[in-house]
């Protein structure tokens, strides 16, 4: 029964029953994950702020659709430039590769593989943004004596690997290139590489509890990289900039579209501070410099950022200089006219291309491959990197930062906090009997059962069923298990 095979029998055995298909294993890949509930579930995670406010703002499904397709049309760069030896490339110009089991990962490319792993980046955010992961991380430290946490890079990496049945119990299936592609942090929680500056785990990327098989499935996906156990490969990289380019962009689109960052502001005092070469702009100029002067001193005044390179008004002009658009429309207030929408758009799309390619063929290469010995890494000039935390950091001043969304995730801690007492009380209740826990739902409710015979502790099947919500359903079990809205006794929360 396949059920009692190792990961690596496991492996070899979809491997066998693969061979032949019509699609490359990437691609194959890539669909598997498309495919999944996880996948879908990410329309109902907030990126920032939720998406049932009067703006249509960005979710964790529309941030990673958009994340594969940056990363995608990056990778894609790479292999049509003429200085870079195809030699170390698995693929060729239009990127339609297999991309076997045993190729060296860490010279390898392939916009399929980048694609998938955009796709699976975020699969295992829990409900209410990365708050969310900071609450459930604390309490599985307290469930397991501070022996494990939550985090959701390392949750990605379990769905893909372990719950999405594909197969019973062994996820997606995918090739090693793919979940190598998801790493963005090749290590453990107690590895010093997790460790932030203050000694505490901060990001890693798979759990180490016993019965969870999730170190068997890395050992298994970095086998070919032996000697290389923490390198990030060349697709990991490429994704892991995507994803920062599209998350500064975005939000930065969102809350400028809803009135929340002042970029408008910012723009006409960084003009009256820094001059302009354009004379239309100068009747724009604000004297004062109140807006760009308290952003610049919350940069200063942050610990985990360094901006130093960067003079952050010259930026901003900068950024008005080279828009191909008319510039007057980002220096008023965002009012949702036909012409602020398609200008903003522009401005938008100007962004992420100039955070993947130089403007101009003959221009310096500022996102580049640089050769490592027998491989490539992704390098980006320190300046650009400056200014995509900038553009980050503005969302974080302006929106996370906003007391009325730290409001609304005190309440939204509350719930999380609630859920998983209350769900850990029911699986203690329900471990080991034959009748089916009431308040669990299937197919939790099967693992919490298991458990005693899979060495799963409570506390990870738990936190995978949160993490499985979206808000909404987080939401209404919560008020299922408080008995304020009592529900269908038909409705399954998980379906």
């Amino acid at each position: 029964m396949t059920r009692n095979l190792s990961y690596d029998q496991r492996m070899a055995r979809r491997q066998s029953i693969s061979e032949g298909h019509f699609r490359s294993s990437a691609r194959r890949d890539r669909d598997r994950i498309r495919y999944t509930r996880y996948f879908r579930r990410l329309s109902g995670v907030t990126q920032v702020a939720h998406s049932n406010e009067d703006q249509l703002y960005h979710n964790r499904l529309t941030h990673s659709m958009k994340v594969a397709q940056v990363a995608s049309a990056l990778a894609k760069i790479f292999l049509i430039r003429e200085d870079i030896d195809p030699k170390y490339l698995t693929g060729n110009r239009i990127g339609e590769t297999t991309h076997p089991d045993d190729d060296s990962l860490a010279t390898s490319l392939d916009p399929y593989v980048v694609e998938a792993a955009a796709h699976a980046h975020d699969l295992g955010h829990p409900p209410f943004g990365h708050r969310g992961e900071v609450v459930l991380d604390n309490l599985v430290e307290k469930a397991s004596d501070g022996a494990a946490g939550f985090e959701g890079n390392a949750q990605s990496f379990r769905i893909i690997t372990i719950l999405s049945s594909q197969n019973p119990d062994w996820g997606c299936n995918l090739t090693r290139a793919t979940l190598n592609a998801t790493l963005k942090y090749p290590w453990d929680r107690d590895d010093p590489e997790a460790q932030d500056d203050d000694g505490e785990p901060d990001k890693w990327g798979y759990y180490t509890d016993p019965g969870t098989r999730d170190e068997d499935a890395f050992r298994w996906a970095r086998k070919p990289l032996a000697g290389r156990s923490k390198e990030k490969v060349l697709e990991a990289q490429i994704m892991d900039w995507a994803d920062d380019v599209t998350y500064a962009v975005h939000d930065l689109q969102d809350f400028f579209r809803s009135g929340l960052i002042p970029l408008d502001e910012l723009f006409r005092e960084a003009i009256g501070e820094v001059g302009s070469e354009d004379s239309r702009l100068d009747e724009f100029a604000l004297s004062t410099d109140e807006e760009l002067g308290d952003f610049k001193q919350y940069l200063n005044a942050e610990t985990d950022v360094d901006t130093s390179s960067l003079d952050v008004a010259k930026f901003f002009r900068d950024l008005l200089q080279i828009f191909e658009g008319d510039p007057r429309s980002l220096l008023t207030p965002f009012s949702n006219t036909d012409e602020e929408q398609r200008d903003l758009k522009l401005f938008t799309s100007m962004l992420v291309r100039r955070y993947l390619e130089a403007k101009r063929s003959n221009d310096p290469k500022h996102v580049r491959l640089e050769k490592n010995g027998g491989r490539y890494d992704l390098k980006i000039t320190p300046k650009y990197e400056d200014q995509v935390e900038t553009l980050k950091r503005l969302t974080r001043y302006y929106v996370i930062s906003n007391p009325v969304l730290m409001q609304q995730q005190e309440g939204q801690e509350e719930i999380l906090e609630n859920l998983f007492r209350k769900l850990m009380t029911e699986a203690k209740d329900a471990e080991g009997t034959t009748f089916p826990s009431s308040a669990i739902p299937s197919p939790y409710s099967e693992r919490v059962k298991r458990s005693s015979t899979t060495d799963t502790p409570l506390y990870r099947i738990v936190v995978d069923l949160i993490a499985s919500l979206t808000e909404k359903q987080a939401i209404s079990l919560h008020k299922r298990m408080h008995g304020w809205a009592p529900g269908s006794i038909q409705k399954n929360l998980i379906g």
